[in-house]
């Protein structure tokens, strides 16, 4: 980092320190774009690097802080996401976000859209969106810029910004086709995640049936590095029987489970040891489980805390 003072178009100077304490404000807001954009938390702490690196060398451009570091952040995010196209069409099985475990930094004005845009159903739902569909109603629905600062972001004039916003909520309700419910609160959220691995652990097939939507779908990500089904399980009976199948499996092999917040919201982590092996989150629908997601695969599991480092949900 250069010791030397740089000018900033609003006249203050731009030295290392403030380099630094400008970059670490917005922090927050980068990984959080960035996290939405790629589903990837190591490749979002990657983009926010990359984003550090560009901020360090900004000069006179660098008049606003954050609608530089924002459209940086995001433009390289959109770059990315372009490349990747082809490695997500080779995918072994279903594709899932990388879970965050623990507490998550969501700034200083969260709101309830903003913790919603972390859970794992909303960030599937952003698949359907190209690139630049994606950065727009992020930027705008959950981060609140404006159609100015947006336009600036992605290249496009503002009135095309507003088309390119209609088309992505057209698509992003199509993705849901009820209308979303008030998400539920964290203890009635962790109440269904207690019940539902009481009855996998005592094999209350009955029990289980009770917490699950009759849609249910459960998802699995092994990526080809761990076992897991290469599709979607549909419906009731079908995800009850698996989910005892594989809770028999864990206990058989002597794994631990573990409560903690995983996106935001109550989730599950199986612990080989001190290693994770999975990470589990639900979506909730009126009081029931209505799809069930599974992360097996290693390399999305290397930021999980160690099993004696966890700090439970």
């Amino acid at each position: 980092m250069s010791d030397g003072v740089t000018s900033v178009g609003n006249g203050e100077a731009k030295g290392a320190a403030g380099d630094a304490d400008e970059f670490l404000r917005h922090r927050p807001l980068l990984f959080g774009i960035a996290y939405r954009m790629l589903g990837s938390a190591a490749d979002a702490e990657d983009a926010v690097q990359d984003t550090w690196l560009r901020w360090r060398g900004a000069g006179e451009e660098a008049r606003s802080p954050r609608a530089f570091l924002a459209a940086t952040v995001t433009r390289l995010c959109i770059d990315q996401l372009r490349s990747a196209r082809v490695r997500r069409e080779e995918y072994v099985g279903a594709w899932l976000p990388e879970p965050l475990v623990g507490d998550v930094d969501l700034g200083s004005e969260a709101r309830p859209l903003r913790e919603e845009s972390l859970a794992t159903a909303f960030l599937l739902m952003l698949e359907r969106l190209s690139p630049v569909e994606r950065a727009v109603f992020l930027l705008r629905e959950v981060f609140e810029f404006d159609y100015g600062e947006i336009a600036g972001v992605v290249g496009k004039a503002e009135a095309s910004c507003r088309q390119v916003l209609h088309r992505a909520r057209g698509r992003m309700a199509a993705a849901r086709p009820t209308a979303p419910a008030a998400a539920p609160a964290q203890a009635l959220a962790l109440e269904l995640a207690r019940r539902f691995v009481h009855a996998c652990g005592t094999g209350d097939l009955q029990g289980l049936l009770g917490l699950l939507a009759d849609d249910v779908v459960a998802w699995g990500d092994g990526g080809g590095f761990a076992s897991s089904a290469l599709r979607p399980v549909l419906g009731a009976d079908r995800v009850s029987r698996l989910m005892l199948g594989l809770s028999g499996k864990i206990g058989a092999a002597g794994m631990e489970l573990r409560f903690a917040t995983v996106n935001g919201a109550p989730g599950i982590v199986v612990y080989d040891g001190e290693k994770a092996d999975s990470v589990t989150s639900f979506e909730l629908r009126e009081g029931r489980i209505a799809a069930i997601y599974s992360v097996r695969n290693p390399h999305k599991l290397t930021r999980v805390p160690r099993r004696s480092e966890l700090r439970g949900a």
